[in-house]
């Protein structure tokens, strides 16, 4: 789903393209926006949002992760008979748990939709039952109107490859987005943390040659002058004179969820770093802060809980491309898994 204009049918300058990940959950739409989807139907949504539940997991991740705006699809409204109540109880219940991780209220947005039938979800509905009670935009028209997060196109080039394969006329092929700056054709680059030496070919954006492509745009580069053995999901591609920094050990702020053990010094995690998924130990807890206002509670605690904000030590087993949280969101962003399950998430704050 999605409108032509959002999925880059008309290349305009700021080079937008929206994205969807997955069916229910939380859903990407850039550096700052996302759809939270949730269940109307009886004893689903209830499911998802009681303790331990997918439903608030999502809106603690995608908070951590910096996002601005939440727009909440709440979906199979014609199980409900498109009732008003089971939409209100739904907000009502929602809304609380959203304003205490920490969205401001102007921030988010509900939407009654249906996908089965396609109901007020790329148009307005004609649908009685629910124009009796909501007079409010369709899905698609609540994500048209929020404004785009700004591009760092100024910034040195940076592209995070999400898939290698080699096209049968063109040869070693790329695929990814420009999280920073822009390229052209002819642009000798390399891959990070690895370093080896490429220069680009082609680019093509929705099936079309073109001479650049800019931060926000998802694209395909086709390379030259090095081995397809040379090139991994999740290596960044950078300018020589501007590369990317390379670690096995930084420090972040994250937010820890409903977990069941408490993190300690040593702590393995399953690292997630945009299409990077590496193994990694909790190394150092420095220090547990207030989640409102940053302030430290205190230093080197034994361990952390549910719910704590904390500056904590990774250390990964090979290493990993980054950049701060301050200079730029997308690429400083990670989230750590156990056993199956999200129980952290935060922001890159220092690169030892």
């Amino acid at each position: 789903p999605g409108t032509c204009r959002r999925q880059g049918c008309g290349r305009g300058a700021r080079g937008i393209r929206w994205m969807w990940r997955g069916g229910t959950g939380a859903t990407g739409l850039g550096d700052d926006i996302a759809i939270l989807v949730v269940d109307a139907t009886p004893g689903e949504f209830e499911a998802g949002f009681d303790a331990g539940g997918q439903t608030r997991e999502h809106v603690l991740l995608v908070r951590s992760l910096g996002v601005q705006s939440l727009v909440v699809a709440v979906n199979k409204m014609e199980r409900v008979g498109w009732e008003e109540k089971r939409f209100r109880d739904i907000e009502e219940q929602l809304i609380g748990f959203i304003k205490g991780v920490g969205f401001k209220t102007s921030e988010v947005v509900f939407v009654p939709v249906s996908g089965l039938e396609g109901d007020n979800l790329t148009k307005r509905s004609d649908n009685a039952a629910l124009q009796a009670w909501y007079s409010g935009k369709s899905l698609i028209e609540v994500i048209d109107e929020i404004e785009p997060p700004s591009r760092n196109y100024d910034k040195p080039f940076r592209l995070v490859i999400t898939d290698v394969f080699k096209h049968p006329q063109l040869g070693l092929s790329v695929a990814g987005k420009v999280e920073q700056g822009y390229v052209i054709v002819g642009t000798p680059l390399v891959v990070m943390p690895g370093g080896d030496g490429t220069m680009v070919k082609s680019i093509t954006v929705d099936d079309k040659n073109v001479d650049y492509v800019v931060a926000g745009e998802h694209c395909i580069l086709v390379l030259g002058g090095i081995d397809q053995s040379k090139v991994f999901n999740g290596n960044v591609l950078c300018e020589p004179h501007a590369k990317i920094r390379s670690t096995y050990k930084f420090k972040a702020r994250i937010l820890v969820f409903n977990i069941d053990l408490p993190i300690t010094k040593g702590f393995p995690v399953d690292l997630h770093y945009q299409t990077v998924n590496e193994p990694a130990v909790i190394s150092r807890l420095i220090s547990t802060h207030n989640k409102s206002t940053g302030e430290v509670i205190k230093n080197k605690p034994r361990c952390l809980t549910k719910n704590q904000v904390a500056l904590v030590e990774v250390k990964c087993e090979r290493p990993i491309c980054l950049e701060l949280s301050k200079d730029n969101k997308s690429l400083g962003r990670i989230t750590c898994r156990y056993g199956g399950n999200t129980i952290a998430a935060g922001m890159v704050i220092e690169i030892t």
